[in-house]
């Protein structure tokens, strides 16, 4: 039981209106702390202290969680050569036999490397690559020939240029090129779709007309006087042939491509 301090409890505090006790309560205009709503429930959850659901910090997975669905068809099928798989039985579907690519186009064979097949090889082909290789050795020949002639006509002596002067070149290269890209397409299998028929031909057109103004030129420029001699020699002459047989096997392999434009030559259907 408890004392009472010394000297007693104070009086209670009188009320100077009505002259009686305060009475113990909160002060007139108090107004009480605001409350949940009615209605309100509080959110369902664990009590205090209880334990959280779900394994413990560290536990394994025991499976997949609750509402989870598996794929359709089931899971796919692990990688070739996965650590802990058995590697998949030969011949299968689907998987290549041993020692060849398992995708075309991989290094060392397959659709994506380029592969020389001659059998693919036409006449017109062979006829356009041949004509290239023989303007190029003739362009090294004699496009003008000089002469000398000494006292009586006697022979003193001559010398020649080649296709590698003044613009007389141009048509060797464009010769060249053609031979090399049709080399391209029939050999390798390269379509080189970027280089339409047309520029073929339209290149192989232009060596002949490069050619032929050349010797045009060296027949103004030509003549005899005072024991010299100026004419075209004969590699020019063969140049302008094989450069014309080019443009018509160019054209003749052209005329057969979709797309073609051009009004179509006569020849054999098999060139």
């Amino acid at each position: 039981m408890t004392q009472p301090p010394p000297g007693g409890y104070p009086p209670p505090e009188q009320n100077p209106a009505s002259g009686g006790p305060v009475p113990a309560g909160p002060p007139p205009g108090y107004t009480p702390p605001a409350g949940p709503p009615p209605g309100y429930a509080p959110p369902p959850g664990p009590p205090p202290g209880a334990a959280p659901a779900g394994p413990p910090p560290g536990a394994a997975p025991t499976g997949p969680p609750q509402g989870y669905a598996p794929p359709q068809g089931g899971y796919p099928p692990p990688p070739a050569g996965a650590p802990g798989y058995p590697p998949p039985p030969q011949g299968q579907p689907g998987y290549p036999p041993p020692g060849q690519p398992a995708y075309a186009g991989a290094p060392g064979g397959g659709a994506g490397s380029p592969q020389f097949d001659i059998s693919k090889v036409t006449i017109s082909d062979w006829v356009v690559m041949g004509a290239g290789l023989l303007l190029l050795i003739f362009s090294f020949f004699g496009w003008v020939s000089v002469s000398v002639a000494g006292l009586g006509g006697a022979y003193l002596g001559g010398g020649s240029l080649g296709a590698w002067n003044e613009y007389w070149w141009i048509a060797t290269l464009l010769g060249l090129a053609v031979a090399v890209v049709v080399a391209l397409r029939a050999t390798m299998g390269q379509s080189l779709p970027q280089i339409k028929p047309l520029f073929l031909v339209i290149a192989a057109g232009l060596g002949f007309v490069v050619t032929l103004i050349a010797l045009i030129e060296i027949f103004a420029k030509g003549g005899s006087s005072e024991g010299f001699s100026v004419g075209p020699g004969v590699g020019i002459w063969i140049c302008l042939i094989v450069s014309l047989v080019q443009t018509y096997f160019v054209w003749m392999w052209g005329q057969k491509q979709p797309g073609w434009t051009l009004p179509k030559l006569p020849g054999p259907a098999n060139l």
